[in-house]
């Protein structure tokens, strides 16, 4: 719970948060009021990586990202996640959008970069533009606030969203000192 601030500790529902822990990752899913969901996905092997690498990228093509064996987080939810089983990041991250996805805004920190916007599909790629993880909001186009975030000696991606309306200052409520 370290990524949140005090402010909104109180307001975090246990009740619908849980974690995947793996040698390499740990996803965790957080329900903020009621009416968010806060992902917090730590990648072990970027720790060393630097920010200004990772890459967001618009209009790719992901209708045939397939992956010969992986798993499903998520299945039937309103975001599913496609993992490539053993996906490899070495020194970066990129991030891919479809062509139905829309960035309204970018924004940067001393140790994040990301956007709001609405996100149809995505897909998490290494430095090589290999695709590694697909999320696909499986109800179309969701509004959404995504991070690269560097801290913590770990390197981490943050997805918000929601079926309510909002905007990027919903960042206000995370810790990124």
């Amino acid at each position: 719970m370290w990524v949140f601030k005090d402010s909104a500790k109180t307001n975090i529902n246990p009740n619908f948060c849980y974690s995947y822990v793996k040698e390499r990752d740990v996803y965790n899913n957080f329900n903020y009021k009621d009416s968010y969901n806060i992902i917090v996905w730590e990648f072990k092997d970027l720790g060393n990586a630097e920010l200004k690498k990772s890459t967001i990228n618009q209009n790719v093509n992901l209708e045939d990202v397939k992956f010969e064996s992986g798993e499903i987080l998520n299945k039937g939810s309103d975001l599913e996640f496609t993992i490539n089983y053993g996906f490899v990041f070495n020194s970066a991250m990129n991030v891919n959008l479809d062509k139905y996805s829309k960035i309204e805004r970018t924004f940067e920190g001393a140790n994040y970069k990301g956007f709001y916007g609405s996100i149809n599909q995505m897909s998490l790629s290494n430095e090589k533009g290999e695709h590694q993880i697909l999320s696909d909001f499986t109800k179309g186009l969701t509004p959404t606030v995504f991070l690269f975030y560097k801290g913590h000696q770990s390197f981490y991606i943050i997805m918000i969203y929601s079926k309510n309306p909002f905007d990027e200052n919903i960042i206000k409520i995370l810790n990124l000192e």
